[in-house]
């Protein structure tokens, strides 16, 4: 049997079985239960319960050179099955080829009544300033981290000091904020300003990741269209998506289905990993697609290059127990090689939408994957939802009446 044609438990086993996950990780999977209360109440201001996401994996991705199960956290039936189709053509075609940048994450703090000589006062005082911010987080100067640039941005009556830094594994917020804001008595004493805010930034810029993919033709194909036209329209789309601000949104949307999905299943911030996207997307000034598609030597190219800003230890990672699950079940070593896996999941949840898009549509394999979600929308409970779910994928009918229309000459039966 196929893996999605398992029950959750043998799947459980599955992962158990191949050494992906522990006795005690499987039964934390069987318990349903993803946080203790204490826990709860520590990560959230007044907690009363738990908001359940249904929690996946995909498979069949090879990231350079190495495979992986990859956990995903959403309420989308088709956005992992999606990653998983592209993948596996992908992966038939040689795997994901990914380059990282280092992790830098970025600082600003802000003086205001600035005078004349403010600038010359912090150029001359550079060396000391990065000194004190490496001094303010002795640990992550210790484990390889620490400053690696340090600008100043004149505007008029402001003053911006930029500081890059190095987060080593880390998300790295709390870490560049705790820098920033000790750093900034330092910086008000030399100047004699007042300091407006220090915050850390996150547009992401340095932390981009390259996510590249060669996809042979007979990958693409479909019972009614040749491969190689079904990649000459991808690469059309794409082109459309360059000129229309309203597809290059949807193009960037289904790229984040994925990426978010792999983000939230390993404790990561969310809502930063779409405001470093987004911004990127915007950087030329027009919204761009964040992948681009292209034919190369006979085969279908993609290339997704956008800015992927997550950690792999610290804050909720460290200390939620299904985080930890995820990053076991991908056997992650480093942020590094979790970015990685990330923006391959990206590139892959890309390439399924625009071929389907370009072939039979979205809704085809949308809808069917959404029928049990519709069944049990309809009323449908235990058993009932495999049944009615069946009828609606045969019928291709998948309105709500006509789901609650099946459930009731079902239970007629």
């Amino acid at each position: 049997m196929k893996l999605y044609e398992l029950t959750d438990e043998e799947r459980i086993n599955y992962l158990l079985d191949n050494n992906y996950i522990n006795n005690e990780q499987a039964d934390l999977l069987k318990s349903r239960t993803p946080l203790p209360e204490d826990l709860a109440d520590s990560l959230s201001e007044n907690q009363v319960g738990m908001f359940g996401l249904p929690y996946g994996f995909a498979t069949d991705f090879t990231v350079n050179g190495k495979d992986y199960l990859v956990p995903m956290s959403i309420e989308e039936p088709s956005v992992i099955a999606a990653a998983s189709n592209g993948a596996k053509r992908i992966r038939n075609s040689g795997g994901f080829t990914v380059s990282v940048s280092d992790h830098i994450v970025y600082g600003q703090i802000v003086l205001e009544s600035v005078t004349d000589d403010t600038l010359d006062l912090l150029k001359q005082r550079h060396d000391d300033i990065v000194k004190f911010a490496n001094d303010a987080h002795p640990s992550l100067f210790k484990r390889g981290g620490g400053v690696r640039s340090l600008e100043f941005h004149n505007y008029n009556d402001m003053m911006e000091l930029e500081i890059g830094v190095d987060t080593v594994d880390a998300m790295g917020a709390n870490i560049v904020n705790t820098i920033l804001e000790k750093t900034s008595k330092e910086v008000a004493a030399i100047t004699g300003c007042d300091v407006l805010c220090s915050i850390l930034s996150n547009s992401g810029v340095g932390q981009l990741v390259t996510a590249q993919a060669d996809v042979d033709f007979d990958q693409l194909s479909t019972k009614m269209m040749a491969g190689s036209e079904v990649a000459k329209r991808i690469v059309q789309l794409t082109k459309f998506a360059q000129v229309s601000v309203k597809r290059a949104v949807t193009h960037n949307k289904g790229i984040m289905n994925g990426v978010d999905a792999v983000v939230l299943a390993t404790g990561n911030d969310f809502r930063a990993q779409e405001a470093a996207a987004q911004a990127f997307a915007s950087q030329t000034g027009k919204y761009q697609p964040l992948s681009n598609w292209k034919i190369v030597d006979g085969r279908l190219h993609g290339e997704l290059i956008m800015p992927v800003e997550i950690g792999s230890v610290g804050g909720a990672i460290s200390s939620m127990p299904m985080a930890q699950l995820s990053l076991a079940i991908m056997k992650i070593s480093d942020s590094r090689e979790l970015r990685a896996v990330i923006g391959s999941v990206g590139l892959a949840n890309n390439l399924s939408a625009l071929r389907a898009l370009v072939t039979t549509g979205i809704q085809a394999g949308h809808m069917s994957l959404q029928s049990k979600s519709l069944a049990v929308t309809a009323g449908a409970i235990g058993i009932e939802i495999e049944l009615v779910a069946a009828v609606l994928n045969k019928q291709r009918d998948y309105s709500l009446d006509n789901a609650k229309k099946v459930l009731k000459e079902l239970r007629n039966k």
